[in-house]
């Protein structure tokens, strides 16, 4: 088996996210030991933000890393199973997301989960349709508000 951050690089669908969390230098955030949950949207899921939005979000490399870490429960291994008998969960940032079973599946905030349960030696990957909205709002409130 490999680390998170190694199965994102060679699955095929996170190119957005690897380049992301490259051009951060966090690759090391997602190789540490663990355990720990990660929330990966694919890479339609960053083409179907609107420009200039998309561009916006993209070049700004503070509200990356605060999104990184909104997409990251730090010292837990979790199951979509044991996501869904939390309901809510917090993120590395401090911030909450809520995850539910919905008639299309799993959500995570709006996104739905495609692939959950993803194992890796450091923890557990869902792959996510959509970059979350609410995820993207507060990644872009605690960016302002740190300034």
């Amino acid at each position: 088996m490999a680390k998170i951050f190694e199965i994102l690089k060679n699955d095929g669908r996170f190119g957005r996210l690897v380049d992301i969390i490259q051009t951060l230098g966090e690759e090391e955030k997602l190789l540490v030991d663990g355990p720990m949950t990660f929330f990966a949207p694919v890479d339609s899921a960053w083409d179907a933000i609107p420009e200039p939005n998309r561009a916006m979000i993209l070049n700004d490399r503070q509200l990356l890393s605060h999104l990184i870490d909104f997409f990251t429960i730090g010292g837990h291994r979790c199951t979509l199973d044991a996501l869904l008998a939390r309901n809510v969960t917090k993120t590395v940032e401090g911030n909450f997301i809520a995850v539910r079973q919905t008639g299309q599946g799993t959500a995570v905030d709006e996104a739905l989960v495609i692939e959950g349960d993803m194992e890796a030696d450091n923890g557990i990957i869902h792959a996510l349709d959509s970059v979350p909205f609410a995820t993207l709002s507060q990644a872009f409130e605690a960016y302002t508000t740190a300034g």
